[in-house]
Formats: C-alpha cells, structure tokens, sequence
C-alpha cells in the first residue's frame, strides 16, 4: 500500500494558543463533553418514549414510526458526519460541537410545532443533521486530551452521557408527554441545549495540532482504514451491536406499555432508572476493565466486547419473552442494557487506536456511517415491520418475538466479530503508529 505523505508541521488554523492541559482542565473538557453526549441523547430518544400519541395523532402504522425513529435519524445522521468530521478534523472541533449543539437543540424544539407527520420527519432529519457534529470531534479531543493508556476509560466516561440522557429522555417524555402533551415536551427538551452549546464554545479549549496531509480526503481515509482487518472486522461487530442497541433503545417503552399495560409516566420513572443505571455501570466498567487489562495485551478490548455481546443475548431473552410480570422484566433488563453498554469503551477505544492521529474524527464519523446504516435504520424498522406483521396472530403480544428476534440474535453474531478483531488489531494498532511524524509515547 503506498506509504502516507508526513503531515506539515504548521498548526492548524482556530486553534486556542498552545498550553499545557492540567489533569484537573482534562477532565473538565470530558464534563463538558460528556454533557454534549448526554443532551445528544436526550433529544434523540424521547421519540422513543412518545411514540404511542404521535402515532394515535397523525393516524400512521408502526412500520412508519420506525422509520422516523430509525431511516429519518439515521441517513442525515450518517452522512453529514463525514463532511462535519472532515470539517473538524482540519479546523475548530469545539466550534463544530458548538454550532451542531445549537442546530439539533433548535430542531427538537421546533418538532413540538410541527402539523404532519411530513414535517416532523423534515424535522427529525435536522436533528440528525446537527448531532452528526457531535460524537466524532468529541473522541477525537478526548484523544487529544487523554494518554492511550487512559482512553478507553475516558471513552467510556464520555459514552456514560448516552445513558445519562436515556435516563433523563424517558423521565422528561414520561412526566411531560403525560402531563402536558407530546408537543410541549419537545419544546421543553430542547431549548437548554442551546445554553450549552454557548457554554462549550466559551470555555472548552481547542488545542494545537499538525495539519492533516493535502491529500486525506473522505475517502484516501476510507481507503486506509479499510485496508485494516481488524477495522472491517470491528465494523462489522460493531454493525450487530448497534442493531441490538438500537432496536433496545427505541421500541423497549413501547414494548412495556403494550405487554404490560404501563402508563408513559410509570415507563419514564422505571426505564429510566434502569437505562440510566444499568448502562452507566455497563460503560464505565467495560472502559476499566479493558484499559486495565490492555495493558499488557492490546487484544483484551476486543476480547471484553466479545464476551459482553455474547452475555447480552440471554439477557435479552429473559428481559422480552421468557418473563410474565414487569419486575422480573425490568430486572433482566437492567443486565441486558449494562452488558450492552459496556462494550461502548472497548469499541471506542480500538477505533482510535486503529486510526492515525489526524484521522480520529473521520475514523469516528466512517464508524457511524456504517453502523448507523445497519444497526440504526435496520433494527428499528424490523421491528416495527415485524410487529404488523405478527399483530393478526398475537395482536400487541407479538413485540415480544419481534425485539429478541432482533437483538438476541444480533448480540450473538456481534461476538463473534469482535473475537475476528482480535486476531489482527494488534497489528492495525502498530501500523497506525508507524509514522514517526504522529506516532504515540
């Protein structure tokens, strides 16, 4: 393969002066960044939550509300984040950050007016638009900001948001879509975005870089990090997973208020103490657990993912077909969503290991092309497909096949892609640091 150019040394332009970031600073841009992730995922999930009366107002099908939770999101989603990604990648990624947490905060606000189920879904693609700014500038500063040996737990730290924003999304859809309305909701959730987007831009630093190489297009960095085993294998893992993930995420409120006659309010409290808890842990502990013992053997990210998926399936199993009362239920949901949540550090952590420094962003923005056109339009609408399907035979009941049908299943597969990783990423993660120009202590 022909060698990469070495990057020039001037600094990137929108750069903050170069300074020394203390440990005490570092982790501040981790808060900050975190919060991003956390308000990313609130706005992206009270659909799930509200689901029922946005159904019930505009007249549509199921398969038509998991294409708005699912394809609406996740093609716009996809595809601004490699242009964004780029865009950061070679100037300010706090301003991008910025400026795309005030486009999605505006969307979800404005969903709130919208009179057909037309315009919200012009809507949910803006919101997809703007979050596209998000995640792939993130991890590219936290790398920035923590040591390798630190990364997947500072990834993990950073991935806790997605399900501290579960949390707080189905508390905030649960109590206001009940008390107040869908529409209200909307407009409540989104509007303190906005204040953090001005809070980010004013206070977290951009540090000095070297410039990306002239020739690093969209897709001179496809063509790379394709050419890596142990990448095409994560992908791929990573495709299963977030199937699994997504199918979880979107259809589980509305599976407890189906199967078991809950109330939006009582889904809120109880889901979102579970995803929110559950998940926290999950990440945290699965960031800990393969930094520690990565150490000694870089393939233990890979191993710790693959024995988190394959544990998730009878999880999942448990949590939608194999119970009768909401608590056992809730209770095996919980293991699911925090084996489920673990893998996010390990998975984060490779890909930036995989990638070369100036790369980090696209590499982060490629990863969500792929698997949010898998895993984020795929489960969501197969499950809804699925439920009309099943309705004539089991009526509501036929959720129940149709969610461990999708992610028992996918969570299986995914292991077994994560074990395929191991076997090169060693070798990836020597190639990324083969160019002395960017090579890490």
């Amino acid at each position: 393969m022909t060698a990469l150019p070495p990057p020039p040394h001037a600094p990137t332009p929108n750069v903050d002066p170069p300074a020394p970031a203390t440990a005490a600073y570092s982790y501040y841009v981790l808060l900050m960044l975190g919060l991003v992730n956390m308000v990313n995922y609130v706005d992206r999930n009270i659909l799930s939550v509200l689901i029922t009366p946005i159904k019930a107002e505009f007249q549509v099908s199921d398969e038509a509300m998991g294409l708005l939770t699912g394809l609406a999101f996740i093609i716009v989603h996809s595809l601004f984040g490699l242009p964004l990604a780029r865009l950061a990648d070679r100037t300010s990624r706090r301003t991008v950050i910025a400026v795309g947490v005030a486009v999605w905060s505006t969307m979800t606000a404005v969903m709130g007016l919208a009179s057909t189920f037309g315009q919200l879904l012009i809507l949910r693609m803006g919101v997809g638009i703007g979050e596209a700014a998000g995640a792939p500038p993130s991890h590219s500063l936290l790398s920035d900001y923590f040591p390798p040996e630190k990364r997947a737990t500072a990834l993990s730290l950073f991935g806790m948001g997605i399900y501290a924003g579960t949390m707080f999304g189905y508390f905030a859809a649960g109590w206001l879509g009940e008390e107040f309305g869908w529409r209200l909701t909307f407009v409540a959730v989104g509007v303190p975005g906005l204040a953090l987007a001005a809070l980010v831009g004013a206070t977290v630093r951009e540090p000095a870089r070297m410039a990306p190489a002239p020739d690093e297009s969209i897709l001179f960095v496809l063509r790379y990090l394709l050419s890596k085993p142990a990448f095409v294998f994560l992908m791929i893992a990573a495709s299963f997973h977030a199937t699994a993930a997504y199918s979880a995420i979107i259809w589980t409120p509305t599976f407890y208020g189906r199967v078991y006659g809950m109330t939006l309010s009582q889904i809120g409290l109880w889901l979102g103490l579970v995803s929110g808890i559950g998940g926290a842990i999950g990440a945290l502990g699965g960031g800990l657990i393969s930094d520690r013992l990565g150490r000694s053997d870089k393939r233990w990210y890979a191993w710790v993912a693959a024995c988190v998926a394959v544990l998730a399936m009878p999880a999942s199993l448990a949590a939608y077909l194999f119970t009768d009362s909401p608590r056992a239920s809730l209770f095996a949901y919980f293991g699911f969503i925090l084996l489920i949540g673990a893998y996010n550090g390990p998975l984060h952590a490779m890909n930036q290991f995989l990638a070369k420094p100036r790369m980090r962003s696209m590499s982060v923005a490629i990863q969500l092309l792929i698997v949010n056109l898998i895993g984020g339009v795929i489960g969501p609408w197969f499950i809804g497909r699925a439920c009309d399907v099943l309705r004539p035979e089991y009526g509501e009941a036929g959720i129940r096949h149709a969610m461990w049908a999708a992610i028992g299943v996918c969570t299986c597969i995914a292991s077994v892609f994560y074990l395929a990783t191991s076997r090169t990423l060693r070798q990836g993660i020597a190639d990324a640091s083969a160019d002395p120009e960017v090579a890490e202590a």
